[in-house]
Parts: C-alpha cells; sequence; structure tokens
C-alpha cells in the first residue's frame, strides 16, 4: 500500500510560523512587506477607506501576474463592525472581484454579518473561486453559502461552540478548508487532529482531502511551484 504524504495546509494565516513542514499561504495587504512563500494579495476592509486608484489595482495584478507565489487575492470582503461605510466597501470589493475575474483568479474572502451580501456579489460578479477564510457562524448560513458555491475555511479548536461544532461537521469534506488567521496559540497541525477527531476519521485521510482541495482551489498556479511538487506530495 502506498504511503500517502500528504502534508498539512495552513489555509490562511497572516505570519509564515509553521516551517518547512506545512504548507502555509499568508495574507497580504496592499503593498505590506511580509516574509512569506506562498500568499495572497488585496486591500482588507479595515485598512481600506476608500475606492481603490488604478496604481492600486494594477500593483495586485502585477504581483498576481508575474509572482508565482502569489497563488490568489484576497483577503478582502465586507466588515459591518470595522472600516469604511458598507457602502464604499462593496465599491472596493467589487473592484476586486473584477480584477480577480480578469486574472482568473481565486478569492479569499473576510467578511463579517453582511453575508447577504456577499452572496448577491457571488451571484451578481463572482467568476472564479473562492473561500470565505474564518468562518464560525452555523449549519443555516454555512448552506447557503455553499449554495452559492464559495467553500470555507475554519479553525478548530479545543472549545468549540455546539453550533460551529454541528457547521463543521456537515459540511462536505470536499469543500473545507483548515486555518490559523492570526490566532497562534494552536498550530495547525493540532486543528487537523482536532477536526479529525470531530469528523471521526483518521489524520491521513483527512491530510489527503485537504490537500487535494488546496491544489483545486489553486490550480492555475500551484503547477508553478516546484518547491513543492508532486515528487514530495
Amino acid at each position: 500500500m502506498a504511503i500517502d504524504n500528504s502534508p498539512f495546509i495552513d489555509f490562511h494565516n497572516h505570519s509564515n510560523w509553521h516551517g518547512e513542514e506545512v504548507i502555509e499561504v499568508v495574507s497580504i495587504h496592499g503593498n505590506q512587506n511580509k516574509k512569506a512563500k506562498l500568499y495572497t494579495i488585496g486591500y482588507h476592509p479595515w485598512w481600506t477607506e476608500r475606492v481603490l486608484n488604478e496604481s492600486e489595482l494594477k500593483f495586485i495584478s502585477d504581483k498576481y501576474v508575474n509572482d508565482n507565489n502569489c497563488l490568489g487575492l484576497g483577503e478582502f470582503g465586507l466588515d459591518k463592525l470595522k472600516g469604511a461605510q458598507l457602502n464604499i466597501q462593496e465599491e472596493i470589493v467589487i473592484q476586486q472581484i473584477n480584477l480577480a475575474n480578469e486574472l482568473n483568479a481565486p478569492v479569499i474572502i473576510h467578511c463579517v454579518r453582511a453575508y447577504d451580501r456577499l452572496i448577491r456579489l457571488k451571484k451578481e460578479f463572482g467568476k472564479t473561486d473562492w473561500a470565505i477564510h474564518g468562518f464560525m457562524r452555523n449549519k443555516i448560513l454555512a448552506k447557503q453559502i455553499l449554495n452559492a458555491n464559495i467553500k470555507l475555511s475554519i479553525a478548530p479548536q479545543h472549545q468549540m461552540k455546539a453550533t460551529f461544532i454541528e457547521m463543521a461537521q456537515y459540511v462536505p469534506l470536499t469543500h473545507i478548508f483548515l486555518e490559523t488567521d492570526s490566532h497562534f496559540r494552536i498550530n495547525i497541525t493540532d486543528r487537523y487532529r482536532i477536526f479529525a477527531a470531530l469528523r471521526k476519521m483518521d489524520l491521513e485521510p483527512l491530510k489527503s482531502q485537504l490537500f487535494q482541495n488546496f491544489k483545486k482551489f489553486y490550480q492555475e498556479k500551484w503547477k508553478y511551484q516546484s518547491g513543492w511538487s508532486e515528487q514530495h506530495y
């Protein structure tokens, strides 16, 4: 029997911290200077107060086009609790969605209490793969998001609300990712183990499925990643 050597994947975080045994994708806001082998780039609603200008859009476009380590756009999105007025946030999101469509780039979404608007934007404008990161809500909302053809990234931890557990057990394994985001108390390998126990499955099949999800989501850029080539995974 062949040994499955699929890696652990931290689908979304804000700083390389696991070491080479983990594939991790760092979220970069605009022209932030962060150390990252693999990353996504976009304009986060917390730190973007106005509609983007042409040079800003060109900056993230050039990063995606010219750097094979830039896997997608994001995180960007909508946040009712922080950032510019929601109508301005929505304009900024539409700008970046349209750019993602032009580049055929997958998108990482930030969303806080604006899921109805986000689903509408996906249906109206979104043409590429999307994943909402840091999802913590319930099964009912998860179903609505999945029906809009948006995947979910979650961060299991040692103590979880019953609604979170129900949601995490419900989402199809083909439509989910695991992440640490900016919460460094629990590393991604422990989060995998927590999630495997929650789904009542062995760790290796989980690693294999999430690696397949990852390669499919980032397929346009993954083919250039010789440092993470299939001979290793």
